[in-house]
């Protein structure tokens, strides 16, 4: 009897032990990296010291102001992208399948080959774009200039983001029961009230979900960054994670880096907490 009490446990213990191994001990020896330096190959203990650096650093301020510019252009749009698509895809147009597949193959690559098709595609002198706009505009340099590279950076992200957030809201859309629209055609409602308050109230907790997903997202957003511009021109596009990356892998400051890793958790989970007290409100409302 106590051996099939056990069993259901015995049979998650190996995912468990897995999703440790690869997810909670870097979590906890980020904790203890942060609280040292490296020192001629050795750690030191320093305490909060890495923390009190990074908030009186104007680079980590700096790093914060791209994170929060990359974050406020890409998930309003591709929000408003994939509810576009979402709401396409849930009438069932003929070719569903086939466009269907055409929209999820960005994200089937990985953020690096994206990032160098997106870097190709506006590289100055070579590059699609700029080749394709010289006689309109001239020569222009979008990577060349801070607006132009977050933008390019930002429509790369959106591009190949955007058909994982229209899953989730499609999934969303389908739980609807159609009976809800059928009564209130009979009652007479519009397009525009039918959707809001039978489509958008029902569908908001999952966009809410995915609101969460997009902001963690661009929190530790590196790959497109790194692939398309390396934080340029100059520190620019340097947003909070590749200003990480920069100080842990490429100066070897495992200590100061593990600090800001340390600081992105905190941020994420700070986000978390808002959604669910959102969701929370939501509930309570509803």
């Amino acid at each position: 009897m106590r051996i099939n009490k056990l069993y259901p446990y015995m049979l998650i213990a190996p995912a468990i032990a897995v999703m440790c191994l690869v997810s909670l001990y870097p979590t906890l020896y980020s904790f203890f990296l942060s609280l040292n330096r490296m020192r001629q190959g050795q750690l030191e203990f320093v305490g909060l010291q890495n923390f009190g650096i990074i908030l009186t650093s104007s680079d980590f301020w700096e790093s914060l102001r791209h994170t929060m510019v990359f974050g406020s252009l890409f998930v309003p749009i591709t929000l408003m992208f994939a509810f576009l698509l979402a709401m396409a895809f849930n009438r069932k147009l003929p070719c569903n399948a086939l466009f269907m597949t055409i929209v999820f193959v960005p994200w089937m690559l990985s953020e690096i080959v994206s990032g160098i098709m997106f870097r190709w595609l506006f590289l100055p002198g070579y590059g699609f774009v700029p080749n394709t706009l010289a006689p309109l505009v001239g020569d222009l340099n979008f990577l060349g200039y801070p607006a132009g590279a977050m933008g390019v950076v930002t429509g790369a992200s959106i591009w190949r983001t955007v058909a994982f957030a229209m899953l989730l809201i499609l999934a969303g859309l389908q739980t609807i029961p159609t009976d809800l629209y059928q009564a209130a055609a009979i009652d007479g409602a519009n397009r525009r009230q039918i959707f809001w308050f039978i489509t958008w109230q029902l569908v908001r907790p999952t966009t809410l979900v995915v609101v969460l997903l997009l902001s963690i997202q661009a929190v530790n957003a590196t790959g497109m960054f790194l692939a398309i511009t390396e934080g340029g021109p100059g520190r620019a596009t340097e947003v909070l994670s590749l200003y990480m990356y920069r100080e842990a892998i490429e100066f070897f400051n495992l200590g100061y880096g593990a600090a800001l890793s340390v600081m992105m958790f905190l941020l994420n989970i700070l986000l978390a907490i808002v959604y669910f007290r959102t969701l929370r409100s939501e509930s309570v409302w509803s």
